[in-house]
């Protein structure tokens, strides 16, 4: 009696090959290697994209940061920031891209732990700006798993008011401009920059996301997203806009990488507008 050494199946006249496996399960073995060949070539390839998105943001000159030695105190009173919205004749040759990592998610509370900004002139990215921060503190278990950023690389950083002079004259007057950008600028504001002193404007590509991509409606009766109704994304995560836009992603989380992300989803926003 012949058997299958996969299900089990067994006949007088079943017909098995050389594995020892019958017409069903050599098939189903047969697409389980052609999954697996092409979850290969999705990692390959991803692997290459990452490794080509970390060359183009290598290759654009970064800033020498000169670390100040004037103590610099942290603020209170954060006044809440007037927004601009992307137009179709909007001047975008000079803006800042910023992003950072943090502790937690309370400004006044939590502190950086990575900071960085990209500007771009005319569309192109032209000078960066990078730094992880000491926050002299404990990475919480809970951010990290985020961030990935840990104690013992930023034990060895410079502290947060080393670091602001140089990223504050960086900013300059330029627009400025990141996802979720108050986020951003409320721990800036906090840690003592004065960013928030100059005369500048605010885009938000979160907020410029929501206004020119549709997400599911809400279904009030069956409280959950319709995802049967007409729509352009899932949600207006960083993540899930760069992979709308066919943005390439160094990696899929950190200030540095994101803030390069922010910047190409900014102007992808911009053409959307016009």
């Amino acid at each position: 009696m012949k058997t299958c050494k996969s299900c089990g199946k067994k006949g007088l006249f079943l017909a098995l090959n050389g594995d020892g496996l019958c017409a069903t399960c050599a098939e189903a073995k047969r697409r389980e290697i052609l999954r697996q060949e092409e979850w290969k070539r999705r990692e390959e390839k991803e692997a290459r994209e990452r490794k080509e998105a970390w060359a183009k943001i290598l290759a654009v000159p970064a800033r020498q940061i000169k670390l100040s030695d004037v103590p610099i105190k942290r603020r209170r009173g954060f006044e809440e920031l007037t927004f601009s919205n992307i137009t179709a004749k909007g001047n975008y040759d000079d803006i800042v891209v910023i992003d950072t990592e943090t502790t937690g998610l309370a400004p006044s509370r939590d502190r950086i732990a990575e900071l960085a900004a990209v500007r771009f002139s005319h569309g192109q990215p032209v000078e960066t700006f990078h730094s992880f921060i000491n926050p002299e503190r404990e990475m919480p278990k809970s951010a990290q798993m985020i961030n990935h950023l840990k104690d013992e690389l930023l034990a060895e950083a410079p502290k947060i008011g080393q670091v602001l002079p140089s990223f504050d004259e960086f900013c300059g007057a330029s627009t400025l401009v990141g996802h979720n950008l108050e986020f951003d600028v409320k721990f800036l504001f906090y840690s003592g920059s004065t960013i928030t002193d100059q005369k500048r404007k605010y885009i938000d590509t979160l907020a410029q996301a929501r206004r020119f991509l549709k997400r599911p409606k809400w279904d009030e009766e069956e409280e959950c997203y319709d995802y049967e109704s007409d729509y352009d994304v899932e949600d207006y995560q960083l993540d899930t806009l760069c992979f709308y836009y066919r943005i390439k992603r160094a990696k899929d989380h950190g200030a540095f990488s994101d803030a390069f992300a922010t910047g190409e989803l900014f102007f992808k926003l911009v053409d959307e507008k016009r």
